[in-house]
């Protein structure tokens, strides 16, 4: 079954759907060993591990769909990318729907920022027209139509922190009937606006959950019972490895010893179960002739890459 049909599937079923960021094909990785059934591909964390930069739209289409390329490619689960604006008018997120299918994306959802966009939980934000929006996701259901009609369209308003909560639930509406799968409206303030926009808006919804943003953090459970659909985390992961990396160099730094830290690391054989050395292993057993096998391991012994 195609990704986004199974993705699809997982919208019209009970249950909340979970969804960690991936930043790259590693943690996306990651995130499906541990059992998660969908992803979402972070802009934010692209902009950071790509370009060492904060999220205001200095990551390129073309660099954003390899990304996304690279995520889907690495993992069996839907991956749901971030399109930012659909980078132009109506015009361009016709072909960025098309670009994000091609990549193996299930879905995306696109904003109505004003491009250069910003994250949704700086400030400092400018939203485009409601009915310029509109049309964007209309050209965006027409092109997902002509290549995958399972593929997922997420229209996503930056509202609140422009023009307040009833602007964004009018503009979620909109959104909604211009044929938008799911609608995903950006930091909340309290959860008084996440229970209003869940018994205003008839489609499900997507919560957007930043550990230190703008947004309260509740529990999936929470989430769920307050009647979203979709919950992401898409700055987990991130942060998660920053930390770890800021921690253990600096012991490094200050020790000049890795022997201080390794209780902080992955092993190397287990690192090796991340990344399925086993099978490029057992490949090399099929494909390789004995006579290079015994070069590379010996005639004699376990063939072992680590």
């Amino acid at each position: 079954m195609k990704k986004s049909s199974v993705f699809r599937r997982m919208l019209s079923e009970p249950g909340v759907i979970v969804m960690p960021g991936a930043y790259d094909a590693l943690s996306a990785k990651i995130a499906e060993m541990v059992g998660f059934k969908a992803l979402q591909h972070t802009g934010y964390g692209t902009a950071a591990s790509l370009l060492g930069m904060p999220d205001i739209g200095l990551v390129s289409f073309k660099e954003m769909v390899d990304r996304v390329r690279s995520i889907a490619r690495a993992v069996n689960i839907p991956v749901i990318g971030d399109a930012d604006t659909g980078y132009g008018n109506a015009i361009n997120v016709y072909r960025t729907i098309k670009e994000y299918i091609w990549a193996g994306a299930a879905g995306l959802f696109i904003e109505d920022q004003v491009w250069p966009k910003r994250c949704g939980h700086m400030f400092g934000k400018l939203i485009i027209d409601k009915e310029e929006m509109v049309g964007k996701v209309m050209a965006a259901v027409d092109a997902k139509r002509e290549e995958d009609p399972d593929f997922i369209i997420g229209a996503r308003t930056d509202a609140i922190a422009v023009s307040g909560i009833d602007e964004a639930i009018e503009r979620a509406e909109a959104y909604r009937r211009a044929g938008a799968d799911f609608i995903f409206i950006e930091a909340y303030e309290d959860v008084d606006q996440m229970k209003r926009a869940v018994k205003e808006v008839k489609a499900p919804l997507m919560l957007n959950l930043i550990e230190g943003g703008r947004t309260p953090l509740v529990s999936v459970q929470e989430a769920e019972k307050l009647g979203f659909k979709i919950v992401i985390f898409p700055l987990t992961t991130l942060y998660a490895a920053a930390k770890a990396m800021l921690d253990t160099l600096t012991i490094l730094k200050e020790k000049g010893s890795a022997e201080t830290y390794l209780d902080r690391l992955i092993t190397f054989p287990e690192f090796a179960k991340v990344v399925n050395v086993d099978k490029f292993r057992a490949m090399e057993d099929r494909y390789l002739p004995e006579k290079v096998l015994e070069m590379m391991y010996g005639k004699a012994g376990v063939r072992r890459i680590v």
